[in-house]
């Protein structure tokens, strides 16, 4: 069936995309084997995306949310040398089940354990490899099973959660803060304490900023789930120690404060499915659970945490 006979919510893709010549793209759609496919000739479907572009032209922000016909987005208005493109994130919405994302069965539990302490955990991986829904999918496990308070502070916002969570009796509740409209992360961490929040969620880290108020939630007894772009566990690690160094102007003092706070690193990829244009998660991970591993951060040695990485993931 071609695109142009369904509906936007009827689609599987995890990208759209609006081009400066008027082009219209998906990327990632289930039953296609190429990655881009183009979205051609007349139909209710273009119609309806030709409006779309024309709503986005008039939002000032180059990243925001949006949702259309029942489909959110995580929008980033882009200028190149040819004009101004849109390209439109699709996040899965409703959040997805933790178990049911593709972890192995030992992984996600482990994970799912993670409520009841305090520190903090890194998803990473490239852009696409899934981290955000991952991150969303482990806190609305966290908030439903454990209840208490959720703050998540992102810029922008990607999925819209923020309401109550608990059946039949509601026992947890889920804010959203948007980090630009509080003045920064550190202003929206100062805002976000006085709710005196159980968990927190930071969207993706790419400054000294967020990186810091990150590290330190988590030495302070909260549990803080966030994101960051990374090649390997022991990359995560490194590009965490680097970001947060710039902001303290200590390695050695960011490299000691993380041995300290961190738990959790999960690195992921998604890989050609079975079904054209879909795709399978593969993941390892990290459980910072002795002091052997935290002195091995500390000194910055991370090549030698290989032993732990490889026990872990061939055991669990």
């Amino acid at each position: 069936m071609e695109l142009g006979s369904k509906k936007l919510i009827e689609i599987t893709f995890s990208d759209l995309i609006f081009t400066h010549d008027e082009g219209i793209y998906f990327r990632h759609v289930t039953g296609y084997d190429r990655p881009v496919v183009q979205l051609s000739g007349e139909s209710e479907l273009s119609e309806s995306l030709i409006e779309l572009k024309k709503q986005l032209t008039t939002i000032e922000h180059n990243e925001f949310f949006y949702s259309w016909e029942q489909v959110p987005f995580r929008v980033t208005r882009i200028i190149t040398v040819n004009g101004e493109n849109y390209f439109l994130r699709r996040p899965m919405y409703p959040v997805p089940k933790f178990d049911s994302l593709g972890y192995r069965e030992a992984h996600a539990k482990q994970l799912q354990s993670l409520r009841t302490k305090s520190g903090l955990v890194i998803f990473s991986g490239a852009t696409g490899s899934g981290k955000s829904t991952s991150m969303y999918s482990l806190m609305t496990d966290f908030v439903s099973e454990s209840g208490d308070i959720v703050i998540s502070i992102e810029d922008p916002p990607e999925i819209p959660v923020a309401t109550t969570y608990g059946e039949p009796d509601v026992k947890g509740l889920w804010y959203q803060v948007n980090a630009a409209d509080a003045g920064g992360y550190c202003e929206a961490m100062i805002s976000a304490m006085r709710y005196n929040p159980k968990y927190i969620m930071m969207g993706e880290i790419r400054s000294a900023e967020s990186a810091n108020q990150a590290i330190r939630a988590a030495v302070n007894g909260h549990i803080v789930l966030t994101t960051i772009h990374g090649g390997s566990l022991q990359g995560t690690i490194m590009a965490l120690q680097q970001i947060a160094a710039a902001g303290m102007g200590s390695q050695e003092l960011a490299r000691s404060i993380i041995a300290d706070g961190l738990i959790a690193v999960v690195h992921q990829r998604l890989i050609k499915g079975k079904v054209p244009g879909s795709r399978e998660m593969r993941a390892e991970m990290l459980f910072i659970n002795d002091d052997g591993m935290r002195s091995k951060i500390r000194s910055g040695k991370l090549e030698l945490l290989s032993t732990e990485i490889y026990t872990q993931n061939k055991i669990l």
